[in-house]
């Protein structure tokens, strides 16, 4: 049964974690384009069919509208916040797949199925973590309150839980769900991906000297920028590992005859940040380096930022994150030292507002985004059983 052509969101088998996972797996929400509402609308149904208050927030976009839900009165003591997407990347050649990427095939104890790792999954433990506490939380044998996101637009940097937590849905502290191996984040990168023009004159091929191809003035451009990226990799973290400078497209030409050299060439640069570098300096950096390559070289050149995320970072040893770290190696056998993404998450969104944010869950990082994507569903368990303990122990706090 597809989620999307009709789930029933009360039905029991969709009480327990596989059985859940599975379904949000079903509902397919690759971005782009961005098909967040149907996941976003059994989420809210769910919820509601099990007492829980939820919402269907529609901002920033009523197309992809979000899931809040909220249990316990923020009055009574500390916030915890379980933050997923709903959003998932395109799966891409499905006969590539060796089983349907939006079946939610269980095989081999395993949940196969593209967001079954990344995170339909994390999903799914938040959501049945605030249906198992909620009888605590509501009777006050938990103080405070917890708050689910099931946020849109994670994977395109599209402001889902910024606008989540800008209209209140925010908290002391929040778990970031994303597949870890049940290692604990205190970091992230983050990353701006920039599209650079460089100017040509076009003429016919013919006649290549009464023209400029830009496809030669694209070349002294590249050569700055593996320069740049060469001194870049000279700053590391010691969590999250290098800067780096990054050409990921070229084009020139396409869109014209053939026998004619190409007026403008585009680049994608890919910047990745780290935690103790600030975006208006990797700006100020970029501004030096066009201008002297511009100058040196005699192109022109121009730039247009596409994608921000900022990079992350709290302290190695936060209360949640210690928390976190003795539970999964307790129960998970997970490794205790500090450790970073060196991807970037929503995460970033807490930090900026000053609300102590880590980056867990169970599952296979390398899995996330890839052909054949799964986690392994005892892992889900333990994860869940995690969990709900750091909750408990979290809310036990006044």
């Amino acid at each position: 049964m597809s989620g999307e052509a009709g789930a029933d969101p009360t039905a029991s088998d969709l009480d327990d974690l596989p059985g859940l996972a599975a379904e949000l797996v079903r509902i397919e929400t690759e971005n782009p384009p961005g098909n967040e509402r149907p996941c976003a609308e059994f989420v809210v149904e769910w919820f509601d069919h099990r007492g829980i208050d939820a919402t269907l927030f529609e901002e920033p976009s009523a197309q992809r509208p979000q899931a809040v839900a909220e249990v316990g009165d923020r009055e009574d003591g500390p916030t915890l916040v379980l933050n997923g997407h709903t959003d998932v990347v395109p799966a891409g050649d499905r006969e590539a797949w060796t089983h349907d990427p939006y079946a939610g095939a269980i095989a081999d104890g395993r949940l196969h199925g593209r967001g079954s790792a990344d995170m339909k999954t994390g999903i799914a433990l938040a959501m049945v973590t605030a249906r198992d506490l909620a009888p605590e939380i509501e009777s006050g044998d938990l103080d405070g309150s917890l708050v689910v996101h099931a946020a849109m637009g994670e994977e395109t940097g599209d402001p889902g839980t910024a606008s989540l937590l800008e209209a209140g849905y925010g908290g002391d502290a929040a778990v970031v769900l994303e597949p870890t191996g049940f290692r604990v984040g205190t970091r992230a990168k983050g990353v701006a991906t920039f599209r650079v023009g460089v100017a040509g004159a076009a003429a016919h091929a013919s006649h290549p000297d009464e023209g400029a191809n830009a496809i030669d003035a694209a070349r002294p451009v590249l050569d700055a920028i593996d320069e740049y990226d060469a001194r870049l990799r000279e700053r590391v973290d010691d969590l999250v590992g290098r800067a780096y400078a990054t050409v990921t497209e070229l084009s020139a030409g396409t869109d014209s005859n053939m026998a004619v050299l190409p007026e403008r060439a585009e680049l994608l640069l890919d910047r990745r940040i780290l935690p103790d570098e600030r975006f208006e300096d990797v700006e100020t950096e970029l501004d030096d380096l066009f201008a002297g390559v511009e100058r040196e070289a005699g192109v022109e050149t121009d730039r247009e930022l596409v994608m921000h995320y900022a990079s992350a970072g709290i302290a190695d040893d936060s209360p949640l994150a210690e928390r976190l770290r003795r539970l999964s190696a307790d129960r998970a056998d997970a490794p205790t030292e500090p450790w970073g993404m060196a991807a970037a998450t929503d995460a970033r969104e807490f930090v900026e507002r000053g609300i102590e944010a880590v980056i867990w869950g169970p599952g296979d990082l390398s899995k996330a985004h890839a052909v054949d994507e799964c986690i392994d569903l005892a892992d889900a368990a333990t994860g869940l059983e995690i969990l709900k303990t750091a909750t408990r122990e979290v809310l036990s706090e006044s």
